[in-house]
């Protein structure tokens, strides 16, 4: 990337307190031709907690187009995340997801043309977590609070009041996230360290699914062609009826992710919709460039399935996910926790809960 001089182009670095740094002349006596920076380089896979020359320019990219409005740090924070991920909404079809992969550095004009690879989080936690845990999943969450400055304790691996209290601050900052003190799905998923395990998911696997208490019938949902058959269960209108067996499939999985009851009854009418819930059944809407797998439209303009994107790090690709109903529920749950309805409903789009309200439950 070559800066063009100008002295508005000062007068943007000197707001951003980055003169000094650039070794460019201060606001005064600005001269009319500023000395030009040369290329700058961003290798890909850089995620939050990367520092150095390469955070340093990317930071600058963004400024210069509008996005980061912050310090110039050359840290990767969560913030400087947040306008990676508002120039990817920018720019379709990037993925949406915060960090600089290759095609999002093309996008910004600063591939460096070399790739670090998938960056893993330093740890994952499986949800919920609440007083009284303890473990590596706690201590995982003390880390990662403290890294955000939330939290100045020991981690000691042990959930008492100071860890609860931080992570309500942690959910102060997220409107969009309930202020509990337990780290739960989303909560964990806004840190960045949500393992995609929730406490329970083993007991579903040995024993099979059973349907929350008081998910069906269903009541009425103002959601288009929604229609409820004789045991209660939903489905969209034309469209193949879930069995009861799979609906309790579908309600048992976005449950033990912390979805509530209406949450619950809206997947399996998605269900209904994108497929009868015949799990084998793919399609792809040229328009919205949407993938449908399995009974769920899984937004691939998302990333999810990509090795950097949530799902892929957890090993979900386009095909596991058509493996069987268990696993395509499971997906689907997994998504919801990241994307609210936004991959399901208009505009078809990955937007985290805490980053907007097009994924709060129930209002979506």
């Amino acid at each position: 990337m070559h800066v063009k001089r100008s002295g508005r182009l000062v007068a943007t670095l000197a707001a951003l307190g980055v003169l000094g740094v650039l070794g460019v002349p201060s606001a005064t006596g600005v001269h009319a031709d500023v000395p030009e920076l040369g290329q700058c380089n961003v290798d890909a896979g850089l995620t939050v907690g990367a520092t150095g020359q390469g955070v340093f320019c990317l930071q600058f990219a963004l400024a210069m187009m509008g996005r980061y409005q912050g310090p110039i740090t050359s840290t990767f924070d969560q913030q400087t995340a947040d306008a990676l991920a508002w120039f990817q909404s920018d720019n379709p079809p990037l993925a949406i997801d915060g960090s600089a992969a290759e095609s999002t550095l093309r996008a910004l004009g600063v591939f460096s043309g070399v790739d670090v690879g998938p960056v893993a989080p330093t740890c994952q936690a499986d949800a919920p977590l609440g007083r009284g845990n303890r473990g590596p999943s706690v201590q995982c969450v003390q880390k990662r609070l403290t890294d955000l400055g939330f939290f100045e304790g020991a981690t000691d691996g042990f959930y008492n009041t100071a860890v609860a209290f931080s992570v309500q601050q942690f959910q102060q900052a997220q409107p969009a996230l309930d202020v509990t003190g337990v780290a739960d799905t989303r909560t964990l998923a806004a840190m960045g360290v949500w393992s995609g395990f929730s406490i329970g998911d083993a007991v579903i696997g040995q024993t099979g699914p059973v349907a929350p208490a008081g998910p069906w019938p269903a009541t009425a949902q103002d959601e288009v062609n929604w229609r409820v058959d004789g045991l209660g269960i939903p489905y969209y209108a034309g469209r193949v009826q879930c069995t009861r067996a799979d609906a309790d499939e579908i309600a048992a999985q976005f449950a033990n992710d912390g979805a509530d009851i209406d949450v619950q009854r809206w997947a399996v009418y998605i269900a209904s919709r994108e497929g009868g819930c015949n799990f084998r059944t793919v399609n792809v809407n040229p328009v919205t460039r949407d993938d449908s797998h399995c009974t769920f439209q899984l937004n691939a303009l998302a990333g999810m399935f990509q090795p950097t994107g949530e799902l892929g790090r957890r090993g979900w690709t386009a095909d596991n996910v058509k493996e069987s109903m268990r696993n395509c529920a499971d997906a689907a749950s997994d998504l919801w926790v990241y994307c609210g309805k936004g991959s399901w409903t208009p505009p078809y789009a990955c937007l985290p809960p805490w980053q907007g309200d097009l994924g709060s439950e129930g209002d979506a």
